[in-house]
C-alpha cells in the first residue's frame, strides 16, 4: 500500500476539499458495503482463491485508472471498481486461514495466527509508506501509483498460490441460503449479531483516523517524505500490538480489553481534537494501538462463534457493516472539517464512536467474561 501516506495529498493536490475525499471514500465505502455480502456468499459457494484472486484483478484496474485520473469523476471510477476488488477479498482471506487451521486441528491459535498476520500486512504497510513517501516527494505523487501497479500485480501471483480449503457444494448454492444466513445473524444469534456490530464500530473508527490523519499531518506543516515517515511508524505500532494481541487478550478479561478499545480510542480522538497541534500525533499512536489490539482480537471473537460453511458471508457482513458506518460518518465529518475545523471534527467523531461503541457494550453484557 505504497499510496495510504500520500492518497489524501493526491486528492488536494488534483483539486479536491476535505469534503470531496471523504465524498470519494464514501463512494469506495458503500460500493464495498453492497457488494460485501454477494462477494462472502461467492467465496464460500465458489471458493475463497477464486474470489481473492478476482478481487486483486478489479484492485489492478482501480489502480491503473486512480493513476490516469485529474479529477473527482475519475476518482470515484476508480473507486467504485476498487470497492468491488476489496469486497472480494475482505473476510474471505481471514475465512480461508480459520478454515486453513480447522482442517490441520489448529483453530485454538487462530488469534495467534490471525494477529501475526495482522502483524507482516502492516510492518509491509509501514516499509511500503517509507518508499511512497520517498517516491511523493522526489518524483510526484502520481508516481506513486505508478509503483503501485506493479506491486498489485505480485498480489495477483500470490493469490494463485493459494490453497483452497472446504468449497461449498453447489446443492447448497442459491437465494434461499442467503436467507438462511442473514437471518442466523439478524434474528438466530444475537450474541453474534453484537460482536458484528462492535468490531464494525471499532473498524469504522479505525478507516475514519487514517483519512483524518493526513490532512492533519497537511496542516502541522509535514511534508509528503515525513509523512510516509510517520505512515511507517504507525504501521509499525500496529505490527507490534496485534503481534502481541493474543498475550494482551490472556492477561485480562474480555470485558476488560472491550472496554479498553472503545473508551481508549473515543477518549484519544476527542484529545487530538483538544490537542491540535504536534501533541496531537501522540494520541493518535494510541489509536493505532488500539487498532492492533482490536483487529485480531474482534475477529476471534466473531470466527469462534460462526458455523464454517457461512464464515466468509458472515465476516462479509461484519465489513459490509463497518463500510455502513463509515459511509454515513466520514462525509458529516468532512463537512463539520469543511464548515467549521478538522479538531471539531475529531471531537464530534470520538464522541459519535464512543456512544455508539458503549450501548453496543451493554447489549454484550452477558457474554463477555
Amino acid at each position: 500500500m505504497l499510496y495510504m501516506p500520500i492518497i489524501a495529498l493526491f486528492y488536494m493536490e488534483n483539486g479536491l476539499s476535505v469534503g470531496g475525499i471523504m465524498v470519494v471514500q464514501a463512494i469506495y465505502s458503500t460500493t464495498i458495503a453492497l457488494a460485501e455480502i454477494p462477494s462472502g456468499y461467492w467465496a464460500d459457494s465458489f471458493g475463497r482463491k477464486r474470489s481473492i484472486t478476482l478481487g486483486m484483478t478489479l484492485l489492478l484496474i482501480g489502480f491503473c485508472i486512480l493513476s490516469l485520473s485529474y479529477s473527482f469523476i475519475g476518482f470515484s471510477l476508480a473507486a467504485l471498481i476498487m470497492g468491488f476488488g476489496v469486497s472480494f477479498i475482505s473476510g474471505t482471506d481471514s475465512a480461508l486461514l480459520y478454515d486453513s487451521l480447522v482442517v490441520t486441528n489448529q483453530e485454538h491459535q487462530y488469534l495467534k495466527y490471525a494477529g501475526q498476520k495482522y502483524s507482516l500486512a502492516t510492518f509491509a504497510e509501514a516499509s511500503a509508506a517509507i518508499l511512497g513517501g520517498w517516491l511523493a516527494e522526489y518524483y510526484g505523487l502520481r508516481y506513486t501509483f505508478y509503483a503501485q501497479i506493479f506491486i498489485t500485480l505480485i498480489g495477483i501471483f500470490t493469490a494463485l498460490s493459494l490453497v483452497e480449503v472446504n468449497p461449498q457444494s453447489s446443492k447448497d448454492i442459491g437465494w434461499p441460503n442467503i436467507k438462511r444466513i442473514l437471518r442466523y445473524v439478524s434474528l438466530e444469534n444475537k450474541e453474534l449479531r453484537s460482536f458484528i456490530f462492535l468490531s464494525a464500530i471499532v473498524g469504522a473508527a479505525t478507516i475514519t483516523i487514517a483519512w483524518f490523519a493526513q490532512p492533519f499531518f497537511k496542516d502541522m506543516g509535514i511534508s509528503a517524505g515525513w509523512i510516509g515517515n510517520l505512515w511507517a511508524l504507525l504501521n509499525l505500532t500496529v505490527a507490534l500490538f496485534s503481534f502481541i494481541a493474543h498475550r494482551i487478550y490472556g492477561l485480562i478479561s474480555q470485558r476488560a480489553v472491550v472496554l479498553i478499545i472503545i473508551v481508549g480510542i473515543a477518549l484519544n480522538y476527542i484529545a487530538i481534537g483538544f490537542n491540535y497541534n504536534y501533541i496531537g500525533i501522540a494520541f493518535i499512536f494510541f489509536i493505532y494501538m488500539l487498532r492492533g489490539i482490536a483487529t485480531p482480537v474482534l475477529l476471534n471473537f466473531v470466527n469462534k462463534i460462526t458455523p464454517s460453511d457461512m464464515r466468509a458471508t458472515v465476516l462479509s457482513i461484519r465489513s459490509f457493516i463497518i463500510r455502513i458506518c463509515f459511509s454515513l460518518i466520514a462525509p458529516f465529518m468532512g463537512w463539520i472539517s469543511d464548515t467549521y475545523t478538522l479538531s471539531q471534527a475529531f471531537i464530534v467523531a470520538g464522541i459519535t464512536f464512543g456512544i455508539m461503541g458503549l450501548i453496543t457494550i451493554f447489549t454484550l453484557k452477558k457474554s463477555l467474561e
